[in-house]
């Protein structure tokens, strides 16, 4: 199983000299991917910006979108942007996607009648996407073609996040494999979403098995498990106070003995590749994870 590592760059305290730091390390360092994810409602920069630097200040490891909210923004430009992406990197990129779960993400785009309707917009946005990369999307008279062309026929892989069984059918449709999170994470879950994805693939019809990706937090520095739980305890505050607190002191990966039960288990269950995502930019932590993985 390979292992990844994601930048800090929806976390607080990230400044410019830090984000290059993590960014160069992570490509010279012992890790399979380099990802981050996206906050609209949020003081973080923003996702296509930095994975746009992360393509130019790397060489190697493979860069990607853990996810991009898709179902929010306009496809042509999501297209267009992922596309960038792609060119800079000189193909290393895949497009993670997923529809997320912040209602006022989609009044900031403009969009609130879209909260309700998210998943089936995820399978138009893919879909449009699909086809400004393959050159059919149907333009305005006159209008020039769109690009830039990415560095491979029909354009990036495409992953997607659905994790409950009805977007797993509809994305087994369409994507080339899971991008999954579980901030846990809870291994029994994690089985059944394995299972159930493979399982959607297969009822589609589709012949290689699909790639399974999971993500999850982690924390090693400076007082890992309260640091861990507040992190937690403060993503979870969406859904309220008493969620919250039931949730947060769940997230497991507080040490390296945790971490490593975690990537064993996860291993056995099929995954392919697990994304270690962290709670701090301290580069401290980064230090701390390098020596993890190069040791394991």
């Amino acid at each position: 199983m390979k292992i990844g590592l994601s930048i800090p760059s929806t976390v607080d305290g990230l400044d410019r000299d830090c984000l290059v730091e993590w960014i160069r390390r992570i490509d010279t360092g012992p890790f399979s991917r380099l990802s981050t994810g996206e906050r609209i409602a949020s003081p973080f920069l923003d996702l296509m910006g930095v994975l746009s630097a992360a393509a130019v200040l790397t060489e190697r490891v493979p860069i990607q979108s853990l996810i991009s909210l898709a179902s929010l923004h306009e496809p042509v430009l999501l297209a267009k942007q992922a596309a960038t992406v792609d060119v800079l990197s000189k193909g290393r990129f895949t497009l993670g996607v997923g529809v997320g779960m912040r209602d006022y993400d989609y009044a900031l785009a403009g969009k609130p009648e879209a909260f309700s309707r998210r998943v089936s917009i995820l399978d138009e946005r893919v879909d449009a996407i699909r086809e400004v990369w393959s050159g059919d999307y149907p333009l305005p008279e006159g209008c020039p073609p769109l690009g830039p062309e990415p560095t491979r026929v029909g354009g990036p892989p495409i992953f997607s996040s659905s994790l409950g069984p009805k977007s797993m059918k509809r994305a087994s449709r369409w994507a080339d494999g899971l991008a999954g999170f579980h901030m846990g994470p809870d291994l029994d879950e994690v089985e059944k979403i394995f299972e159930g994805f493979r399982q959607s693939w297969k009822d589609a019809g589709r012949k290689r098995p699909p790639f399974l990706q999971l993500a999850f937090w982690f924390a090693l520095e400076d007082q890992p498990d309260k640091r861990l739980y507040d992190f937690a305890h403060d993503y979870l505050m969406v859904f309220g106070k008493k969620v919250a607190d039931a949730r947060a002191p769940l997230c497991s990966g507080h040490s390296p003995v945790a971490i490593r039960e975690l990537l064993v288990r996860l291993e056995d269950l099929g995954c392919d590749e697990a994304i270690l995502t962290p709670t701090t930019a301290s580069l401290d932590e980064l230090s701390a994870v390098e020596d993890f993985v190069a040791s394991i």
